[in-house]
């Protein structure tokens, strides 16, 4: 016995086709790259800000009366004293050569250039030390030495990963609002074409709910395959990406992707839906 055959009424030519899979591939493409770029700057800017809130230095620079050599010993019994500290290692030359080489070009820093003492100082997580006041006992036993808490550095990066953070929310809010627009304009497209087959199936008593129902299997089916393209494109992206950024490979910040063709779907369904129930209630 053969199966019965399923008959499409709306006649799939007359209704959007490559034009709306395109955009739609190409907009959850760049969703995807907006949600996640967001996420990987956002995780290195935690792990960032972590390492320079834990983080302390001390640099030692020569003042009128005393070398920074001379200040070192007095700095160095100060810290070992003071509560919170967990450890400190004072930078070698070739140490602060490296540090600054990707400033000033290798092998610019030559042997006369002065160069400043510095303290790398680790502060114990669990009490950390009160810097105001271990600021002002360094400052009193060595006038060149100054206690850095990287806090201008922590501001511009924090401001920084707050800036990417909206700037990937007014991406996805543009990304959504061109999607939304594509199909309602292909919707309508689809209407216009089939409006005598739409009279005809109004006249034999097809009910408007029957008739939308037609539509959103069409665009839904459209969009999913589509969404399903972009999210295979951007997973690719990201895993090559991963050869830069290791965390863009791990399978809990792809599946942090998963949404966009599923918020894809969605709102291909809610606005074929409510724009053909609308238009068939005002009899088009």
């Amino acid at each position: 016995m053969s199966r019965p055959t399923k008959i499409t009424i709306l006649p799939p030519e007359s209704l959007a086709g490559p034009a709306l899979s395109a955009v739609t591939m190409v907009m959850t493409f760049l969703a995807c790259l907006a949600l996640g770029c967001s996420l990987l700057a956002d995780r290195a800017a935690d792990r960032w800000l972590q390492r320079a809130t834990s983080a302390l230095s001390v640099q030692i620079v020569e003042t009128g009366t005393l070398s920074a050599e001379e200040q070192l010993p007095n700095v160095l019994r100060e810290l070992r004293a003071a509560s919170g500290v967990e450890s400190f290692r004072v930078l070698t030359r070739d140490d602060l050569i490296a540090l600054l080489e990707p400033w000033l070009g290798t092998g610019n820093i030559g042997e006369d250039m002065p160069l400043p003492l510095l303290i790398e100082v680790t502060p114990d997580p669990d009490n950390p030390p009160a810097t105001q006041a271990l600021s002002a006992q360094i400052r009193a036993i060595a006038p060149g030495a100054r206690l850095d808490t990287h806090g201008r550095w922590r501001e511009t990066l924090e401001s920084t990963a707050n800036a990417l953070q909206l700037f990937a929310a007014l991406v996805l809010t543009m990304v959504t609002l061109a999607t939304a627009m594509v199909i309602l304009f292909a919707t309508r497209a689809g209407l216009l074409a089939n409006e005598e087959i739409i009279h005809v199936l109004h006249q034999i008593g097809a009910q408007d709910g029957y008739i939308s129902r037609r539509f959103e299997a069409h665009f839904i089916g459209r969009t999913a395959l589509a969404a399903a393209i972009g999210l295979a494109a951007a997973l690719v992206f990201f895993y090559t990406l991963g050869g830069l950024v290791a965390e863009a490979r791990s399978g809990g910040f792809l599946i942090l992707l998963l949404p966009m063709p599923v918020a894809a779907i969605a709102l291909s369904w809610q606005v074929t839906r409510r724009y053909v129930l609308r238009r068939l209630r005002t009899q088009i």
